[in-house]
């Protein structure tokens, strides 16, 4: 998908919201950016600058993912809205309202697993904590406090961190 048909899809997807009367800001970059480096998200809303910037993943952009690519600028386009910053009650009423109008099925997260709508890039564990007490492994991939000092955190159960990885 071009950078062009991106920012029309924006245009298509707005004027669905305002066929809702969802209250989307009208201060919106009309250039959809595409990030490549998105390991985790498919989407995401900045404000900056008195406008709001959004931007999805280049996993998105493959022909196979078109409805979620577009369920995803819905779904950032909802946080434009006044008091829709977070996935609150006011966001859930809002992306309930275009679900049942369009066959949707925006929420908070998407499950990009085995058998998941998206396949993201997989992030490689580089670093393992576990729990001496309880067992619980913690998985990381960058270098963090916790993994340089183990000894200085402890678990949810209280118990010590060790690094295995």
């Amino acid at each position: 998908m071009t950078a062009f048909e991106l920012n029309e899809l924006l245009g298509v997807v707005e004027a669905k919201l305002w066929q809702l009367s969802i209250p989307y800001s009208p201060h919106i970059e009309r250039n959809v950016r595409i990030n490549t480096r998105a390991k985790k998200r498919l989407g995401c809303c900045i404000y900056s600058g008195g406008k709001y910037i959004i931007e999805v993943s280049e996993v998105l952009l493959a022909p196979d993912k078109a409805a979620l690519l577009e369920q995803t600028l819905v779904h950032e386009l909802l946080h434009t809205c006044r008091g829709c910053r977070n996935h609150g009650e006011k966001w859930k009423a809002y992306a309930q309202l275009a679900n049942e109008a369009y066959g949707y099925s925006i929420a908070r997260t998407v499950d990009t697993g085995e058998g998941g709508t998206a396949t993201l890039r997989a992030e490689s564990v580089k670093y393992v904590l576990v729990c001496e007490n309880c067992g619980l492994r913690i998985e990381r991939s960058r270098m963090s406090k916790a993994v340089k000092s183990p000894w200085r955190y402890r678990c949810k159960c209280g118990g010590k961190l060790k690094r295995i990885k």
